[in-house]
C-alpha cells in the first residue's frame, strides 16, 4: 500500500530553504523509490477554517519504506544546515489507498 510523507512548512520559511531541503533529500528519496508530489506550492483551502501552510508531499511504496527513508535521511544529515532549516516543521507518514 502506498504511503505519503507530508511535511507542513512553517510560514516564516523562505523559498530558498525549501529548495535547499529538497536538494538535500532528493538523492535519498530516489534511492528509496519515492516520488516528490508537491514541494512548497501554494495551498488553496477548500474546506474548514484551518490555515494550511505550504507542504512537501513525497510518495513511497509503503509506510515502512517512508519511515526507513525518514530515519536514514535524518541520521545522514545531522550536521547539515540545509536539512535542519525545515527540521522543526511538523511531519507525518500517511497510508494511502491502493486499488
Amino acid at each position: 500500500m502506498s504511503a505519503y510523507f507530508i511535511l507542513e512548512i512553517h510560514p516564516d520559511i523562505e523559498d530558498q530553504a525549501i529548495d535547499d531541503y529538497l536538494a538535500c533529500i532528493s538523492p535519498d528519496v530516489t534511492f528509496h523509490g519515492g516520488n516528490v508530489r508537491a514541494c512548497g506550492g501554494k495551498v488553496q483551502p477548500v474546506q474548514g477554517d484551518r490555515r494550511m501552510n505550504r507542504l512537501v508531499i513525497i510518495e513511497f511504496r509503503t509506510a515502512s519504506i517512508a519511515r526507513e527513508w525518514y530515519d536514514e535521511v535524518k541520521q545522514a544529515n545531522e550536521d547539515n544546515a540545509r536539512y535542519h532549516s525545515l527540521r522543526a516543521c511538523p511531519a507525518v507518514v500517511v497510508a494511502g489507498l491502493d486499488g
